[in-house]
This record gives C-alpha cells, sequence and structure tokens, in this order.
C-alpha cells in the first residue's frame, strides 16, 4: 500500500517531488466494474479475518500465489515477516482493507501520466501481474525509468533488500 499513498500524495502535490521512486505498486482500478469485483474480494478478506481470528487470515494472505517467490527466503526473513503480519489488530487491519484497499483508492493513471517529475518504478520480473502494470505506466509515461529485477517478485524490499539499496542509492 505504501506505493499507493505516494502515488496520491504525487497526484494532490506534484510540484512539491522533483522525483520519485515507486515499488511494485498499482495506480488504481479505472473500471467500476472492475473496482466492484476488488471490493467483494476485499471484502472477503476482512470476513475472513474478523471471522477466523488474524492466524488463519495471514496464513491464507501468505499462501496467495503472488507471494509465492517469497518461499525461496531463508527461514529466519520468513518468520520474522510473519511476526509482523501477525502483530497487526485485527480490526485495524481489516478498517485499512476496507479504507485503503484497491477498491476504494480512485485512479491515479490520469495525474501520474503527468507528473512532471523523475519517476522511476521497480518491480520484481517474476511479478507477472505488476510488470504488467509498471509496463502500462511506462507505456503512458514514456519518460519513466523502468527497473525489473530478474528473479524477483512481489516485494523487492524483502527478497532482494541488495540490489533495491543500489538503486535507491
Amino acid at each position: 500500500m505504501g506505493g499507493r499513498f505516494a502515488l496520491g500524495l504525487m497526484a494532490l502535490d506534484p510540484d512539491r517531488f522533483r522525483r520519485a521512486t515507486i515499488i511494485s505498486a498499482h495506480p488504481g482500478l479505472e473500471d467500476a466494474s472492475e473496482r466492484a469485483d476488488r471490493l467483494a474480494v476485499d471484502r472477503a478478506w476482512i470476513r475472513r479475518l474478523l471471522d477466523d481470528g488474524i492466524e488463519p487470515f495471514v496464513a491464507d494472505w501468505e499462501s496467495q500465489p503472488l507471494f509465492a517467490t517469497q518461499a525461496r527466503l531463508p527461514t529466519a526473513i520468513l518468520e520474522r515477516q510473519r511476526r509482523r503480519r501477525l502483530s497487526h489488530r485485527p480490526a485495524g487491519l481489516a478498517a485499512s482493507l476496507e479504507q485503503h484497499g484497491l477498491a476504494r483508492m480512485p485512479s491515479l493513471w490520469e495525474p501520474l501520466a503527468a507528473f512532471p517529475g523523475q519517476l522511476s518504478w521497480i518491480v520484481g520480473a517474476a511479478d507477472s501481474r505488476f510488470l504488467g502494470i509498471a509496463r502500462e505506466v511506462v507505456r503512458r509515461r514514456p519518460a519513466t525509468r523502468l527497473h525489473v529485477l530478474p528473479g524477483v517478485g512481489h516485494n523487492p524490499l524483502l527478497e532482494c533488500p541488495e540490489i533495491l539499496a543500489d538503486l535507491l542509492v
């Protein structure tokens, strides 16, 4: 969600930012039916969380194909990530999903295309959905510098922090 919040800030005051780096983000859904479908999915996750508790929710969340590349990470890293996920308060997490999920976020494609600053976009090559989004960003805003990280999935912060650190310098 951090990338979406950054895109929102850029849309609110684009002249405030001379440059931005976005990692594995979605600029929003443009189609009302896609938005309604996503809201139904988000609400199913919320029901799962509130009805069954944080542990079953996290187990299901982590088993999504989006996170499959993380299975090859060292056990200590996965356990630390799991502890973080389990530390969330269910009501707070549910509220965040309801209020800040992709279904609720306005489409930021137009302000993104008009962003006057330098824009870098980072995405994992093994994250096919977000790689497609990144390529669409470049199509709509050709001045964007796209960095595709080989063998990396949806979370470069977790999967390749050293490579990411070099790109962020």
